[in-house]
């Protein structure tokens, strides 16, 4: 009986897991890329890497759509698909912070400014709610199915609004009072949470 009631709890968890991976799917799609874009035109290093951690977090959410839709249609659950999406978010955090991290260092060193770009600012500040909405979601659902692998994208979906807002104030104060260092500085903020919940998702539950 304990495993036909797990069985149960499982069956009904597993749908709301896919609608929240797709959901953040189609979001860090749009804010990753945006971000990203926004970076690049305005040598803005803080929302290349938030856009690339958004990215990265759409990629764990793919491969989890793909484990959930496997798992509802033939009713079990894959391990592999698992190990899958862990390994994708777990190693591609460790390289983004890395590469942040050396860029940032060499902007501080050379002095290299850059310039405001609204949009970018806007999908910061939008994304701080959205990923935060994503983030409880996840999280909760997570033990349910039980997903390790879920509950890790839903930490990468929190640390991705902390650092929105990590973003959104870096560039606001490089636009408004010219503080270009704030940049450099705000974007090892953010590559140093990336490395850090890298670490903390590679040891497991």
């Amino acid at each position: 009986m304990p495993n036909d009631q797990n069985d149960r709890q499982v069956n009904q968890s597993l749908p709301a897991g896919l609608r929240l991976s797709g959901a953040s799917l189609a979001w860090t799609l749009v804010a990753g890329t945006t971000a990203t874009a926004a970076g690049l035109i305005g040598n803005s290093l803080v929302l290349v890497s938030f856009g690339l951690v958004g990215l990265l977090d759409g990629v764990g959410s793919a491969s989890l759509v793909v484990h959930f839709r496997h798992s509802l249609r033939h009713e079990t659950f894959s391990e592999r698909h698992e190990r899958i999406a862990l390994v994708i978010v777990t190693v591609g955090l460790a390289c983004i912070g890395i590469a942040t991290m050396a860029g940032s260092a060499f902007r501080l060193a050379m002095g290299t400014k850059s310039h405001s770009v609204p949009v970018g600012s806007a999908i910061a500040g939008a994304s701080i709610v959205v990923l935060a909405v994503l983030a409880v979601g996840k999280i909760r659902v997570a033990p349910k199915i039980p997903s390790h692998a879920l509950r890790s994208d839903g930490w990468v979906s929190a640390t991705g609004a902390v650092l929105a807002l990590v973003a959104l104030v870096g560039t606001v104060l490089d636009s408004i009072f010219g503080l270009w260092w704030v940049d450099p500085i705000a974007a090892i903020v953010v590559a140093t949470g990336a490395v850090g919940l890298s670490a903390f998702l590679a040891r497991g539950p």
